[in-house]
């Protein structure tokens, strides 16, 4: 049996999560997974890093909405600051898969 720590909810609310709109993405040039997206969150725009071109290739996500948590400490990756996370699925053999966020949801959007 897997056993996994828990949290009691308080936790969970700590973080902010909301629905953003992938404006552009674009490999990071001398990095194999890294892709730097702008995503536009209604009320401003960040720049968000995540790791995964070696899976998805950068054209995949612009247009489209997804979830992110928007309330992290900013952390530079290659020498781009990341001001967010994307929330994806992930298996257990590490095969990522987007989750879409339907086109009716409205950009910035709180996610709970």
């Amino acid at each position: 049996m897997n056993y996994m720590e828990l949290y009691d909810v308080d936790e969970f609310w700590k973080f902010q999560m909301k629905v953003g709109l992938v404006k552009k993405a674009e490999k990071i040039k001398r990095t194999k997974k890294l892709i730097k997206l702008i995503v536009d969150f209604g009320n401003e725009e960040r720049t968000i890093v995540t790791g995964i071109a070696d899976q998805i290739p950068p054209e995949e996500l612009e247009g489209k909405k997804f979830i992110f948590v928007v309330n992290l400490k900013p952390k530079k990756f290659s020498g781009v600051e990341s001001q967010g996370m994307l929330i994806l699925a992930e298996t257990e053999d590490g095969k990522v898969y987007l989750i879409p966020v339907p086109e009716e949801v409205p950009v910035g959007a709180r996610v709970w």
